[in-house]
This record gives C-alpha cells, structure tokens and sequence, in this order.
C-alpha cells in the first residue's frame, strides 16, 4: 500500500518588516538564471515567486587538479533554488527552498526570528544543539551538540557575554498544521531564520505563517530560554539602526546628548596594552599619540570631520599600540579606529551598545540584573591596604609602585618577572604576590573601558596556574626564592584587582565591561578561585600632549 504524503513538510522560513514591493527583499537577480520571477497566488494572498538556479562552469578545485595532473576537468554544475514570498501585515514572510536564501537581503530580515519563536516554543530540557559566540568579538565560537537532546543546563552556557545565534531541538508546534496531523515530536532548528515543518495546502500554509507570527510576536517572560533573546547583534535593517548611527556619529564629535563614549582595547591587540608607550594612527601625517591612549584623543583625531563622514572614517583610519615614544615598534596589528571605541545609548528603555565596531541589544531587565549583579560582586573587597600611588610619568611607573607596595603589604613582586610554557610563550603571572599567598593584578584604570585587558590579564594567568604544571612550577619557584614559607602546593586561593584612577564602581563600568566582570567571575570560581577587588589611593595623572614625529 502506498505511503500518503505527509500533510506537511520542513522549509526554512524568515521574516522582514512589512510595507515593501515583494522584490524589494532580494538581491539583484541580474546575475542568475531566473526560470521565474512572478506573481503567485496563495490562497487570498498575492505573493511572488522566484525559482532559478546558480550556475557554474567548472568548480573552484578544477584548476588545482590540471595544475598537478594536466587533466581537464570539465563537470559544469548549478544550485537549483526557490524563495516564495508571502506578505501577512505588518510582516512579509520568505520561505526559501535549495540555495534561495542567498536571494534574500540579509540586511533587511528581522535578526533572531527563528530564535524568538524558539525561545517561547523549544523544550528546554530536550535541546539538541546549541552555537554561541563570544560577545566580546574574539574568534571564540563554540558550538555543542546531544544528539539525544539535553536539557539547557547541560550546554554550560555563559548568560553573560555569550550571544546564542543557533538553537536546535524538540519543540511545541501545537496550533501549526504539523501539531494537527503528528503526534511525534518534531526537532527545529532556530536562528535568523526558522526550519520548522510547514503546510502544503495554500490556506492552511497562511494559517501556519500567521500562527508562527503571533508565537514569535508573544511575551517571553516565563521562558526558561528567555535570556537568549536578551542579548542580541544588531545589524542594518533593524528599525533603529539608523539612528543609533547618528547617535554614534555626534558623539564622535564630542556631543554626549545621547550616553557615554569611551576607548575600548580591540581583542586582538589588548596584550600589547602593558607594553605600549605610543599609538601610531594612519591618518595623523606621522605623529603619534602618547599613551594612554584616551577618548579625548580620538576625538581630536576626528575634529573638522563633517558629521556625515565621521562613520567612514573611523572605518579607514587604523591604530597601532607601540613600544617606542616614536610610533615606530609596532606591538600588534593596525586596527581600525571603529574597533577602539564604545558607546552606549538607549532607546525606547532598551540599551545599545556600540564595541568594537558592531551594535548589541540589552534588553531592559537584563541591564538591572547586571548592574545588581555586578554591584554585588564589586562589595566583595580585599582586606590589602595598599599605599598611596604618586604616578612619576615614567614608564616604570607602575612597577616601583608594585615595589612600593610590595614592601608596604609584605608581598612579593612579580611585575615584569615574565613566565613561559608550552601554551604561553610569554606572560605575567601576577604584578604582586600578597602575603597570604594572594594574587594581585595591578592596574592605572584612567578610563571606564580600560579594565578589559586588565582581566584578560587575570584570566590567562589563573587558567595557567590551574591546567598548566609549567605555570605552577615557576610561580612556586619565584615565591620560593623570596619566602619559601609562602609556597603551597596547589597555588593560590584569591586574586585581587587592585585598581588606580578610578573606583571599583558599578556605574564607572560600561555595560559590556560589567558583562566581561560577571564572565571572569564565573571563570575564577570554575578554576577553585576567589576574586576580590581593592581600590589603590592615588593622586590623578596629568595628561602629556603628543609628541612630534
């Protein structure tokens, strides 16, 4: 007996703002064979189809393969694909078949869709997969898979400073055509876009398309996967993005109508922060910035700039940290001057954040949570008293204060006593060894943003001591060498983040950077460690002008 066709099938679906001409959606189609490119009807709905295939001559590996046997291959081939577009106001659906999604503008979906319906219809406890990324825009990417299903807590996912972009699992499809004819679960797959089982009647399609809008357009609040949709990029297309530019760019130009704007280190280049003494810039004809680097700096770089152009030309002028007064010995690569800079701004009780070059969303409640959360964690305060830190100018400057304060506490310096293992071919342990054993990482913190290395700095440390006996062995041996009663086998308990400059204070931190603090936090004690925080007196710096080339 003949198998009877399913009612339904998968297809891959997103969302875009409604209002457009339906062709307004794709890419140009100039460049592909277009078999059709017309209006379709959809039940009572008008649509547009579009079916055609990418074509090629011969595949990208052909070349190497005559280079290294004089053969020639000859195997033309081409992607068939389909986009159907459906508009139901205030939304215009597009399901997309084979290759179709490469028609689609990218800049024009709604970003998260598929995740938002996720949100409110995966079963937490039966997800199969889950992809994240770093928020802090390293290269970290990790994505986890049960092939079983598992429940959210097993993924170990860090709520803060992680942004979930891919969740697949078993999921509640009741009021869909699917729920209707199946009694087996069915696994989706969520991002921007949404795999999910669709109808293959035309009504009962426009009912599945309008039940899958009013899930997604539902409130979240008693999700369990809620925080998911709490921290999300924001690209072109998004109905702010426009003026979140345009708060950007009169920023840039000195104007803090709209929030704060600071310096933020770029991952790539955040070791070099230790060791930098000039900022060479593309644009300034050859003279550097004296470190450290400010905002006030990259604000006289961008002075006479029209506010039109201040976006571009943060885009084409790029930074190096170097060694030298001279701008000459370059610590790491030029980076461009967008990737230096943070702004935050909110709209509609929703807070934006500009870092390192690209726009996030903080959802309302997640920014009191942080904030309560990090105020909580700052409370927790070392019992160091350290002594007053009378900067010199000098670039020695904060080690003699790691002298000075080592002599004070009864520590042990360890400041530019640099470490190495197979891992780390060079790195600091710690500036100052405290004398119950204590870790202190010491840092002038002249600007909100400028913490970030200094607990990349921590972090690496700490992850060292702990997974790496190499680590272990040559801390104990410069402790050893001073007091060897201060030695324990299993390295130290606590590290302290002793700051000058500024106060260890919740609203001295960016939003992001009190993301970072709850991630390092967690971090520590995963490894068995405690984090404490100690405030350094000092006596403010005064600013040095540039030097000439």
């Amino acid at each position: 007996m003949p198998r009877l066709r399913s009612s339904t099938t998968p297809k891959t679906l997103y969302r875009f703002e409604g209002g457009l001409d339906l062709v307004d959606y794709l890419v140009s189609l100039t460049q592909h064979d277009i078999h059709e490119n017309r209006e379709v009807r959809i039940g009572e709905v008008t649509g547009r189809l579009v079916t055609g295939r990418f074509g090629s001559e011969q595949p990208e590996w052909a070349s190497f393969i005559q280079s290294v046997t004089d053969v020639t291959v000859n195997l033309p081939s081409s992607l068939p694909f389909a986009v159907l577009l459906v508009p139901l106001p205030p939304w215009t659906y597009a399901i997309a078949c084979g290759s179709g999604h490469h028609l689609l503008d990218d800049q024009m979906m709604e970003q998260g869709f598929g995740l938002m319906f996720g949100i409110r219809r995966l079963d937490p406890d039966r997800l199969g997969t889950v992809a994240r990324s770093a928020l802090d825009a390293t290269a970290r990417h990790i994505e986890t898979s049960f092939p079983g299903g598992s429940d959210i807590g097993s993924f170990d996912l860090e709520r803060f400073g992680e942004l979930v972009n891919r969740v697949g699992g078993l999921a509640d499809l009741s009021g869909l055509t699917y729920d209707r004819d199946n009694a087996k679960p069915y696994r989706i797959k969520t991002a921007n876009s949404l795999t999910v089982p669709l109808a293959r009647d035309p009504d009962a399609l426009l009912r599945d398309l309008a039940k899958i809008g009013e899930i997604v357009d539902q409130t979240d609040v008693d999700s369990r996967l809620q925080f998911i949709g709490q921290l999300r990029p924001v690209k072109r297309g998004h109905p702010h993005y426009t003026e979140l530019e345009q708060r950007l760019a009169r920023a840039l130009g000195g104007d803090d109508r709209f929030g704060p704007l600071d310096v933020a280190w770029p991952p790539n280049v955040v070791r070099a922060a230790d060791d930098a003494h000039s900022y060479a810039v593309s644009s300034r004809g050859g003279a550097p910035i004296v470190a450290p680097l400010e905002i006030a700096d990259i604000l006289q770089l961008l002075t006479g700039v029209p506010l039109d152009e201040r976006l571009a030309e943060i885009a084409r002028v790029r930074v190096t940290p170097c060694a030298d007064d001279s701008g000459r010995d370059a610590l790491a690569a030029a980076t461009q001057l967008r990737r230096w800079v943070s702004f935050e701004t909110t709209i509609d009780s929703v807070r934006y954040c500009y870092h390192h070059g690209e726009w996030v969303r903080i959802g309302e409640s997640f920014v009191e949570q942080i904030h309560d959360q990090v105020n909580e964690l700052l409370s927790r305060r070392s019992t160091l008293s350290f002594p007053l830190w009378t900067p010199t100018g000098k670039r020695n400057d904060e080690h003699v204060y790691c002298g000075h304060a080592a002599a004070h506490l009864g520590g042990i310096v360890l400041d530019r006593d640099l470490a190495a293992t197979p891992l780390h071919h060079k790195f600091e342990l710690c500036d100052l060894v405290g004398p119950s054993g204590e870790m202190v990482h010491v840092k002038w913190l002249s600007r909100a943003t400028a913490a970030s290395h200094l607990f990349t700095q921590a972090q690496v440390s700490a992850e060292s001591l702990r997974f790496e006996p190499e680590a272990l062995i040559e801390f104990n041996r410069r402790v050893a060498a001073v007091d060897p009663t201060m030695v324990t086998p299993d390295g130290p308990t606590t590290v302290v983040l002793a700051a000058a400059g500024r106060p260890w204070h919740v609203d001295r931190l960016f939003s992001l950077s009190q993301l970072s603090l709850l991630r390092l936090d967690r971090r520590m004690r995963r490894l068995g460690l405690r984090l404490e925080f100690a405030d350094i007196p000092y006596v403010a710096k005064r600013k040095r002008g540039a030097l000439a080339a």
